[in-house]
């Protein structure tokens, strides 16, 4: 695969961006999560014991259901655990996602390039919305779009989390479960065949591909594997590289 098929951007409406290591580089991606790890070691300074002790039961529940350790569902399911009996979980959880996400160090994200800047420009010239689903939090993501100066590109409508997948059944779907895919494509009237899902989880696009039927998708990274021939279309080394691509085609489109 050399350059983003035109045929894959024709038809779009939408492209569905995951957030780490797409929007943050691998490198950023890495340092972020490291950091994040450092504060759950230090959670019992922040609420006690006993949070850390929650922690610990909801990353062995969501482990023991098949699911992985998103930062998203974790402090999701460890406030549920911590809230006092009967009160609303929201305060719990925003002192939580709080705590893990402001004393993060955000010096080492680096500004966008204008090859990312002018790629978004001309998908919004092209009618073709840009929105981010991530498994970490939100505020996590406002604040590495603000160090990027990429905040206008995004507005907040457009970006998702695992909590803002919640159901009436007290259930968040985190990706890949496809009912995340279709939460965003509801919320922002897409077709699923008109939307490209970018992503560096080869799970993650097959369950956008296979089970939502979504019209593309591009994969993050350096080689693929036979089995992804069928489902993914197109592989570029890094977000900055497909922004360019997409920049010739829609040139060349117009």
């Amino acid at each position: 695969m050399t350059g983003v098929p035109a045929r894959l951007i024709r038809n779009a409406r939408l492209l569905l961006l995951d957030f780490d290591g797409v929007i943050t580089t691998e490198a950023e991606d890495v340092a972020l999560k490291a950091q994040t790890l450092s504060v759950f070691a230090a959670i019992s300074s922040h609420f006690g014991e006993r949070a850390l002790k929650m922690m610990r039961l909801a990353g062995r529940a969501i482990y023991d259901a098949g699911g992985s350790l998103q930062l998203g569902p974790l402090l999701y399911h460890t406030a549920k655990l911590l809230k006092p009996a009967d009160d609303p979980i929201e305060p719990t959880l925003a002192r939580l996602i709080d705590a893990c996400t402001g004393n993060l160090d955000y010096r080492g994200i680096s500004q966008a390039g204008d090859r990312i800047r002018e790629g978004l420009d001309l998908l919004s010239d092209h009618d073709i919305q840009v929105a981010i689903l991530t498994n970490g939090v939100r505020e996590n993501v406002f604040r590495v779009l603000e160090v990027k100066g990429l905040t206008e590109m995004f507005p907040p409508e457009h970006i998702f989390d695992a909590i803002s997948t919640l159901d009436k059944k007290d259930k968040l779907h985190p990706k890949p479960d496809p009912q995340g895919y279709r939460f965003v494509l509801k919320e922002l009237d897409v077709e699923p065949r008109s939307c490209i899902v970018v992503d560096n989880s080869r799970k993650n696009l097959r369950a956008a591909k296979r089970e939502v039927g979504c019209g593309g998708g591009v994969y993050i990274g350096n080689s693929l594997k036979r089995k992804d021939r069928g489902v993914i279309d197109h592989l570029a080394p890094s977000f900055e590289r497909l922004m360019a691509e997409f920049a010739d085609v829609l040139r060349a489109e117009d």
